[in-house]
């Protein structure tokens, strides 16, 4: 991938999602650090940096933390340059798309699975539970009607 292209989806992948002083700001940066190693071909250089969709996301998701603490402006340049590995194949992929036509990614943490998977196994117990009693409730009533029933049908003609 060329400089042109890795700039080109770089900023595909970002507007909309940044505003454009933030978005002026990072193909700026880009531009520039890709330019500046002269020792290294574009190629290398691109190839250090990474994909540019997980760079865009990267951007996206820290302008989207509040603004207050350490944090400071809210400017990518104030954070450094952070990687999440764990979201690469899902960038390798371009994502998922909302409804609304942006790029969204749907994750469940893994606290939440195991709330989810307890409540539905508490869930089945309950309904088995209910079920052994409505059982035990109705032998209590059906196993007198059906000794009744028979002993009427049995004593009847008599």
């Amino acid at each position: 991938m060329n400089k042109k292209e890795f700039l080109d989806i770089l900023r595909q992948s970002l507007v909309g999602e940044v505003s454009d002083v933030v978005l002026e700001q990072n193909m700026r940066f880009y531009n520039e650090y890709i330019s500046s190693h002269s020792d290294k071909s574009e190629e290398e250089i691109i190839d250090e940096i990474g994909d540019p969709r997980l760079i865009a996301r990267t951007i996206i998701d820290t302008e989207r933390i509040p603004a207050h603490g350490s944090f400071g402006s809210n400017n990518y340049n104030d954070y450094g340059h952070r990687q999440y590995y764990e979201d690469y194949d899902q960038h390798q992929n371009h994502g998922h798309r909302r409804s609304n036509g942006k790029k969204g990614y749907f994750r469940i943490k893994w606290y939440h699975k195991l709330a989810l998977i307890c409540l539905v196994i508490l869930f089945v117990l309950t309904i088995f539970r209910a079920g052994l009693f409505l059982l035990k409730l109705l032998s209590v009533f059906i196993v007198p009607i059906i000794i009744i029933s028979i002993l009427w049908y049995m004593f009847r003609d008599i």
